[in-house]
Formats: structure tokens, C-alpha cells, sequence
């Protein structure tokens, strides 16, 4: 939900954010939800300074109930090294504001349990949105990584998946909470944590293979300005269905797939260009063969 445009910059709010503000205003944590809210901006600035120094055109911001996600124009995903940077931007500046919280307790120049609050809560948010799972900014790091090995859309879904069952994962330990001390508000926040994971990681699911046909155009226009780019080969059967092909594919490799005949020799050779374009003119489960 868009809440507000500032010289061009779309700021959106997940709705599980909003969840949150109500939940901590119910139980009277008003000042503690909005001092959160203000560590998720900043966690969320760094990620768009970070694209802007890349040179990315930063179009848009999502605010999520502990942390968030910067959109841009250009494509960056799959690239390895800055999409690596941009996801850590986020957590680093956590980590940056607590070590400085704790050198100045260290030093006496800040007691009391505000100082304390302040270093807990950046911890829990530079920790929370390092975890190997989307769409947290350690899931964005493991796909940089493991993109190339297991194929962009495969990784996506894998670590999406992942999400949703962590979620999962929270609303049971929730429920196992009953009777303990903040019982209410623990569940409460498990609850929607549980809801966002969910609803982010169909988000994921969904637009994996729009975000891998953006890395097709993309790769286009770079070979057509480089002259040349690395390559792999993938063996497929002739029955193969053309997802399962496409979720093998690499934003940073164009991929030419070998359609073997009798006794292995070779048949066929097609690119990942006519791969895709018979995906969309066919479907989905539509045999590479009869391309």
C-alpha cells in the first residue's frame, strides 16, 4: 500500500507492518513500535544509498514489520557482488548503531535501560533480516550466491519456501508460549510475522519468472554491447517440460540447450531466447522437443 510519493520515490507499507502498529498500540508499546519504525527507515535508507551509489534508479521503498526492501528501475538481481552489498547495507547499518550504543555505555556516556533497549533491538533486527531466507536480506544474499548453481527461479522458490515455513515455524512457537510472561504480545507478533512470511513468499513465487524474463532482456542488451558473454550447455529429453528448463537458467550465463538423439549423439540445439519465447507462446509444461 502506497502511503506517500516524494520527488518521485514511492513509499510503500506491507500490510503486516500496519498489523504490528495496532498490535503494540493494544498493549500500550506505542513508543516502542514507532521507535522501531524509525530503525527500519534507517535500516531501509541504507539500502538505497547503497543502490544509489551503484548508480541504480531507486523507484521505490516497501516498509516490512522489521525491515524492508528498495525497488529500482534497473535490474539487479542476480548480480552477485551488488545485489551481495545492497542486501547487507540494511543489517550493517544495525550492527554500525549498535556497536556505537555499546562503546558509549562502555564508556559511561549513556546508562540506564534506554541504551540497553537500543542495543537489544538492532541486534534482533541485524539478526532477524540476516537469515538464509526470502524475502529477508540474507534470502537476497543466498540467492546472489547460490543463483548460478541451481538456477535463478529454482533458488527463489527454494528460499521463499523456506520463508513461508519459518513463518510457520513462529506461529506454533507462538502458540507454545500459553501462559508465560508477554504471552498476548509474543503471539501477537509470531502471529504476523507468520502472516508477512507467507504473504512475501508467494509474492517471491510469483514473480520469479517475470524478474528471470527481465535478466533475458537484460542479458540481450549486454551481449549485444559486449560483443560476447560466458555460456553453459544444458542436456535436455526431448520431453522435457519447458519450466523445468527455465528454472535451470542463470541470470549471468547464456544457456544454449542440447537435445540429444539416438545413442547421445546431437539432434538439436536451441538458446534460452527460444526456449522462453516457446514457454510463453506455449505454456508451461510444453515439451522442448517439439520447439
Amino acid at each position: 500500500m502506497e502511503v506517500l510519493r516524494l520527488r518521485g520515490l514511492s513509499i510503500r507499507v506491507h500490510p503486516t507492518f500496519l498489523l504490528v502498529l495496532v498490535a503494540y498500540g493494544v498493549l500500550g508499546l506505542i513508543t516502542q513500535a514507532l521507535f522501531i519504525f524509525a530503525l527500519v527507515i534507517g535500516h531501509e535508507l541504507a539500502h538505497l544509498f547503497t543502490a544509489k551509489a551503484y548508480g541504480f534508479n531507486v523507484v521505490g521503498l516497501e516498509i516490512f514489520p522489521f525491515g524492508g526492501a528498495a525497488y529500482c528501475d534497473d535490474l539487479f538481481e542476480g548480480r552477485k557482488i551488488e545485489e551481495s552489498i545492497m542486501a547487507l547495507a540494511g543489517p550493517g547499518f544495525n550492527l554500525l548503531l549498535l556497536f556505537a550504543a555499546q562503546a558509549l555505555r562502555w564508556l559511561g556516556y549513556w546508562t540506564g535501560p534506554s541504551g540497553e533497549e537500543f542495543v537489544r533491538i538492532n541486534f534482533w533486527l541485524a539478526a532477524f533480516n540476516l537469515l538464509p531466507i526470502l524475502p529477508l536480506d540474507g534470502g537476497r544474499v543466498a540467492r546472489a550466491l547460490f543463483s548460478d548453481m541451481f538456477g535463478f527461479v529454482r533458488t527463489t522458490k527454494a528460499l521463499a519456501r523456506l520463508g513461508q515455513a519459518f513463518g510457520a515455524f513462529l506461529a506454533i512457537l507462538g502458540l507454545t508460549l500459553l501462559g508465560k510472561e508477554h504471552f498476548i504480545e509474543n503471539l501477537m507478533t509470531f502471529l504476523i510475522l507468520a502472516a508477512f512470511f507467507w504473504l512475501s513468499g508467494n509474492k517471491e513465487i510469483a514473480s520469479a519468472r517475470i524478474t528471470f524474463l527481465r535478466h533475458l532482456t537484460r542479458k540481450k542488451e549486454e551481449l549485444l554491447r559486449k560483443g560476447l558473454m560466458k555460456s553453459k550447455v544444458l542436456t535436455a529429453y526431448a520431453e522435457t517440460p519447458l519450466v523445468r528448463i527455465v528454472e535451470e537458467l542463470t541470470p549471468d550465463r547464456y544457456a544454449l540447450i542440447h537435445l540429444p538423439g539416438k545413442e547421445f549423439q546431437m539432434e538439436k540445439m536451441l538458446t534460452e531466447t527460444e526456449v522462453v519465447e516457446g514457454m510463453l507462446a506455449h505454456g508451461i509444461y510444453y515439451p522442448v522437443g517439439k520447439l
